[in-house]
């Protein structure tokens, strides 16, 4: 398989969901792509539509950016449906906002599930909130397909279908950035207002020997200090090369920007959920890794190239970043699951028959790191991931587009 080294999976704590939240269509499995515009003489899908919903935190600055993953299922519906449905039936998403609130997550699912008819969540994007509804969705056996799948219930959850990196293995693929570009002292900082934030540093100190580098600074910053001139200056007396960002991008950028001043530049690594065009754009940032739990959206391969073309016509508006590609990954898996369904209108039964159909070690056509769904038992998902660099206002691929995995 093109690009992968190994697949040992890392197993740790849970808590790197709260870490990272805080801080192709349809068809052949070939990986033959198909214009995302719609094709001449496909007649309207006229079956019982099929619904599935998708929620999270969808507003404000931060729903900016994981709203791409709900956006991207969408384009992903409306290609579908004006290339013939599946199997003759329409696809409708119906997409809640759950503001990041509890009570609110749990009123959403049960909405969707009793109220829409969803017969399964896609591309959900939550602040860590799947905890207080999964119990509800395994009662009513509602499958959960991604998008993000940090959280540690798809590590957990035999419903739980990951589309992306798990938890468990994204805090050591971060790690393996700093290795990747020949650097050995790595450092980290957090936001100072959620504790959860600071977990980061455990996480890391563990990842650290087994990727095979040094963990040497951990730091709490916060959004409120005018300049981050002491931290830069403490974390570059500790001979620290690479520093890994669980902060805010609005903070990383301050915080990257006041060690720069000070004559200190590490490679600083973001990561690739929160990711916008205009970080790129910005000077400050030249240089700095990406690490992606989804695919590159940027590559050149046929299942890129088509997810950036749909969106481009049914959400050019949506920021492209591994929220959308986790959401898009899902949506396709989600369609692939009913390919061959016979029910009319398909049930949630007939979405986990179809996973569970899926090969061992499925990569979508290289959308998703090395997976197996096992029926009555969680995911296994391979430690791989995908990096980016940015250079000259622009992501490359110094390591090239293919997932990259642990030895």
């Amino acid at each position: 398989m093109p690009g992968i080294r190994g697949r040992r999976a890392l197993r740790m704590s849970g808590a790197a969901v709260a870490v990272m939240l805080l801080a192709s269509a349809c068809g052949s499995d070939d990986g033959e792509g198909t214009s995302a515009k719609a094709r001449p003489n496909v007649a309207d899908p006229k079956g019982t539509p099929i619904v599935i919903g998708s929620v999270g935190h969808f507003s404000g600055f931060a729903g900016s950016t994981s709203k791409s993953s709900p956006d991207a299922v969408s384009a992903w519906a409306q290609w579908t449906n004006d290339n013939g449905g599946i199997n003759g039936h329409p696809v409708k998403v119906v997409v809640k906002d759950d503001q990041a609130d509890p009570a609110k997550a749990l009123a959403a699912v049960k909405s969707l599930v009793e109220q829409d008819k969803v017969i399964a969540l896609v591309g959900s994007h939550e602040a860590g909130l799947e905890a207080v509804w999964e119990k509800y969705a395994a009662e009513k056996g509602i499958p959960v397909l991604g998008g993000s799948s940090n959280a540690t219930v798809y590590e957990t959850n035999p419903l739980f279908f990951p589309t992306a990196q798990t938890g468990a293995n994204y805090i050591a693929l971060w790690v393996n950035a700093a290795k990747l570009a020949g650097h050995d002292k790595v450092g980290a900082i957090a936001c100072a207002e959620v504790p959860a934030c600071q977990n980061m540093f455990s996480l890391v100190k563990r990842a650290a020997p087994e990727v095979g580098v040094t963990f040497a600074s951990g730091l709490a910053v916060s959004a409120s200090t005018p300049s981050y001139t002491s931290q830069c200056l403490s974390m570059r007396g500790k001979g620290v090369e690479a520093v890994i960002t669980g902060t805010s991008q609005e903070v990383t950028t301050r915080f990257i920007s006041d060690c720069a001043k000070q004559g200190y530049k590490p490679l600083f690594m973001i990561p690739g959920q929160s990711y916008r065009a205009d970080v790129a754009k910005n000077p400050v940032h030249e240089g700095a890794y990406l690490a992606n739990d989804s695919f590159d959206w940027f590559a050149d391969d046929a299942a890129a190239k088509q997810f950036r073309e749909t969106m481009s016509v049914y959400s050019p508006d949506s920021p492209l970043n591994t929220s959308a590609t986790a959401g898009w990954a899902s949506a396709v898996m989600f369609g692939k699951a009913l390919a061959k369904a016979t029910s009319a209108p398909p049930t949630s039964a007939d979405v986990i028959e179809g996973l569970l159909a899926r090969p061992a070690n499925d990569t979508l056509d290289g959308m998703i790191p090395p997976t197996t769904y096992r029926e009555g038992k969680p995911a296994t998902v391979a430690a791989c991931g995908w990096y980016a660099q940015i250079k000259g206002g622009e992501l490359t691929a110094p390591h090239g587009t293919k997932a990259i995995c642990l030895d």
